[in-house]
């Protein structure tokens, strides 16, 4: 038997649809504003092979990998100026597990550190350790031969692999710091061994510890430095926020523009805007897996701005400031000069952990609104809650 509506009924329902449909309507017409966001690809700035580690994307080095695996070998020397003091095994220890943890942990997965090394004894070197005038401005050619009288002072067949990691006893202050060599690492005789090489020094039983091979290996993967070379402070353009930069900073995960290059963030992890106008974007914190994670405003085929969440979290758990922190990526500024500047939108409020730049971050505790005024941006926090911190991007 067929139902029938009363009358009544049926406009009562009516009345709740259409009530309904105009607030939906309206709800939509008020909460989104103009997108005007680009294919992602667009703010995929690529690398000017003319600038040494450009910022860009598919720099060309012969750079170790950044997904997957990264094989290296690890071996351990000392000197007749500088016997070791200690076992191989404990300088061992000291880097590992804990560097390929943090690349664990960073790379959230994408990337496994695989340290193959032999612990069995220190290999003497056949000069001094003061011999190679180890300092700041150390030669291609000098380096190598370190790297190649290490390789001869083992004398053993390394098979092919990605980093060689050399390291010398704690005891040899005359090797005061970490480089990387960025040539091909080859035997006097022309073997090859690795695509990179990492030498330990000094500085990282002393000062920065575990955290130099994160740093030296991310050069291994192409990634610049941006602590400045020219003898500032080691914070000048970015604090304390990536270990390619301070090392010990209270934040020294990596950028999410860098976690992009190297392929630990995915395209739908990443909002971008190439258009004028105003848009709206959700972000969770950089140091969690998943979600999105930057916004990437394009100034110019060679410029962005990027903003990105940082909290408390994981590897930045020291960090003495959290929210959304801004800064500008250059694909034609070199190492050592600058190619990532955070930007200080909180230019009066002194500093934390040492530097102006470590409270650099927007959020609504505090500094909620800055434009960048040269390139016409402002970035807005517009809510904060569990799922994430709600800007507003401004592009004129």
């Amino acid at each position: 038997m067929d139902r029938l509506i009363h009358p009544s009924q049926a406009l009562a329902w009516f009345l709740v649809w259409h009530t309904t449909l105009l607030a939906t309507v309206s709800a939509v017409m008020v909460k989104t504003p103009h997108r005007p966001r680009a294919d992602v690809s667009a703010c995929k700035l690529a690398a000017n092979e003319d600038v040494y580690l450009s910022a860009g994307f598919g720099y060309e080095l012969n750079c170790a990998p950044s997904t997957g695996t990264l094989n290296a070998f690890m071996i351990f020397v000392d000197f007749d100026d500088a016997p070791a003091i200690e076992t191989a095994q404990s300088l061992h220890d000291f880097f590992l597990p804990a560097a390929a943890e943090w690349y664990a942990e960073s790379s959230y997965g994408a990337l496994t550190l695989n340290v193959k090394a032999d612990t069995s004894r220190f290999y003497r070197m056949p000069v001094t350790a003061a011999s190679y005038g180890w300092a700041r401005g150390l030669s291609y050619e000098t380096h190598e031969k370190y790297i190649q009288d290490a390789l001869a002072a083992y004398n053993q067949t390394i098979a092919p692999t990605d980093v060689l990691y050399v390291v010398p006893t704690a005891n040899a202050a005359a090797i005061s710091f970490s480089p990387t060599f960025m040539g091909d690492v080859q035997t006097r005789t022309g073997v090859y061994v690795a695509k990179k090489s990492v030498t330990f020094g000094l500085d990282a039983y002393k000062t920065w510890k575990y955290l130099v091979l994160n740093h030296e290996t991310g050069h291994t993967m192409c990634l610049p430095d941006y602590y400045p070379f020219n003898g500032s402070a080691t914070g000048l353009f970015i604090g304390g926020w990536d270990l390619m930069g301070l090392i010990s900073g209270p934040s020294p995960d990596y950028f999410a523009w860098d976690k992009w290059r190297l392929g630990w963030l995915s395209d739908e992890q990443i909002d971008c805007v190439a258009e004028t106008g105003s848009t709206t974007h959700i972000l969770t914190p950089l140091e969690t897996t998943g979600g999105p994670k930057a916004v990437v405003i394009k100034h110019n085929s060679t410029n962005v701005l990027v903003a990105e969440l940082r909290s408390a979290d994981g590897l930045d758990s020291a960090s003495c400031s959290t929210g959304v922190l801004l800064y500008t990526v250059s694909t034609t500024t070199a190492t050592g000069e600058g190619p990532v500047r955070v930007v200080d939108t909180t230019p009066r409020s002194g500093d934390c952990a040492g530097d102006k730049l470590n409270d650099a971050p927007l959020s609504l505790a505090g500094t909620t609104t800055y434009t960048v005024s040269e390139w016409g941006i402002t970035v807005t926090v517009v809510g904060e809650s569990s799922a994430g911190t709600e800007i507003k991007i401004d592009n004129s």
